[in-house]
């Protein structure tokens, strides 16, 4: 019975992952997701039901559409199958409950966001904030249930009963709405250019409006490590590429140092406090080197800081879905 749940609920993924599709390019264009009826948005021809299998028809197809043999978006596909894939990993990892219901809708706009700002370097508000009310609602109820901490207080002669969980998903979305912005903005006074979209602030502020204070803070860390994985090699390429083996120098250093202070940590190499320090300092200096160097790249023109990062805080909040 497992199996079958969890097959049902990968073919699930699937037809919403379609709609997520629909969703992601009628907000772009500013289309209703309802009408008109789906279309090949390259001959504009009306799509018949056996040319709107999720994924299949992709296949049968070989990525052509059936009518002008243009090419078609692999976008369809991947978001069917990442969308299909997670609901299944959610149904195995919560079952039947309510929470895998909050965390499918969750997870869901969570890839619409992501594509977004991939594909068109958008957040759209409204996709932002229908995450913040769905991880308001899911909090006020207590659904995740991490505890069962309740303040009552009298109003107007009525008992109010707030749990401690909505508490914490009020000051999860001040906390990773306002984080979020005040590093956009420092930067920007910075290099002069606009580093973070506020679009990112509206994502960090909505899951942690989802997950909470606490889980908001692993998020970010999660994200500065996977848009750092992500954007690194990016930088290198095209610093070799430009010639720029300055900075190229001084990142290599970087990443050389920082995997040597990691390993000393973890054989307990540094047998003195002084030595541990100075290791640390060193390692430090060099990343501050490096940060001074790219933000000069940025505000001399170069364009590296355009790697959107909400794809970055989705895959943190996918860890916390998943791991968490």
């Amino acid at each position: 019975m497992i199996a079958f749940w969890t097959f049902y609920a990968f073919v699930i993924g699937l037809c919403i992952g379609s709609f997520l599709n629909v969703v992601i390019l009628r907000g772009l264009s500013g289309e209703s997701i309802v009408l008109p009826p789906s279309h090949c948005t390259k001959c504009g021809h009306k799509l018949a039901w056996y040319d709107n299998i999720p994924l299949l028809s992709y296949i049968l197809l070989a990525g052509k559409c059936r009518y002008c043999k243009e090419k078609i978006s692999i976008q369809y596909p991947v978001v069917e199958f990442v969308t299909s894939v997670v609901f299944a990993g959610l149904y195995l990892k919560y079952g039947f409950d309510l929470k895998t219901v909050f965390t499918m809708a969750a997870a869901s706009l969570c890839i619409v966001l992501a594509v977004t700002d991939i594909k068109e370097k958008v957040i759209l508000d409204g996709h932002a904030y229908l995450l913040m009310l769905l991880g308001l609602l899911y909090n006020i109820f207590n659904i995740p249930a991490e505890n069962t901490t309740k303040v009552i207080f009298w109003l107007l002669g009525m008992k109010i009963t707030i749990y401690q969980s909505l508490i914490y998903s009020i000051l999860g979305l001040l906390a990773g709405f306002f984080v979020m912005k005040g590093i956009a903005v420092i930067s920007k006074l910075i290099t002069r250019k606009d580093c973070f979209g506020e679009g990112d602030a509206y994502i960090l502020g909505a899951l942690g409006a989802f997950f909470g204070i606490a889980n908001v803070i692993v998020i970010f860390i999660l994200s500065v490590f996977i848009w750092g994985g992500l954007a690194i090699p990016v930088f290198l390429y095209k610093w070799i590429k430009d010639k720029n083996y300055k900075m190229f120098s001084a990142l290599v250093l970087f990443i050389t140092a920082a995997l040597l202070f990691a390993a000393g940590e973890f054989f307990d190499v540094f047998t003195s406090n002084l030595f541990h320090w100075f290791a640390y300092l060193l390692v430090a200096s060099i990343g501050l080197y490096c940060c001074m160097l790219l933000m000069r790249s940025i505000k001399e023109g170069s364009k590296l800081h355009m790697i959107p990062y909400g794809p970055a805080l989705v895959f943190g909040a996918f860890v916390i879905m998943f791991v968490l």
